[in-house]
């Protein structure tokens, strides 16, 4: 898959990394482990959303919906 120039979702990237249990909803608190934005410890929902999308299934990691996220990118 490649990165788009277009805005998409969390709820549908690859870059959202949600607890192992969690379930894939809009009000879903995650980490957005795009490299770019790693640095950030960003700490989204699943109805959050920016052009750095890549369409695919969020990762998974304990920790990601922490808050801080405390979890290490997975991908």
């Amino acid at each position: 898959m490649t990165q788009t120039k277009s805005w998409g979702l969390c709820i549908h990237c690859k870059w959202w990394q949600l607890e192992p249990d969690a379930e894939v909803e809009l009000d879903t608190k995650g980490q957005c482990i795009d490299q770019k934005l790693q640095p950030f410890l960003m700490r989204v929902s699943g109805d959050s959303g920016c052009n750095l999308f890549v369409e695919g299934v969020p990762a998974r990691a304990a920790g990601s919906g922490a808050c801080p996220p405390t979890a290490e990118p997975s991908r």
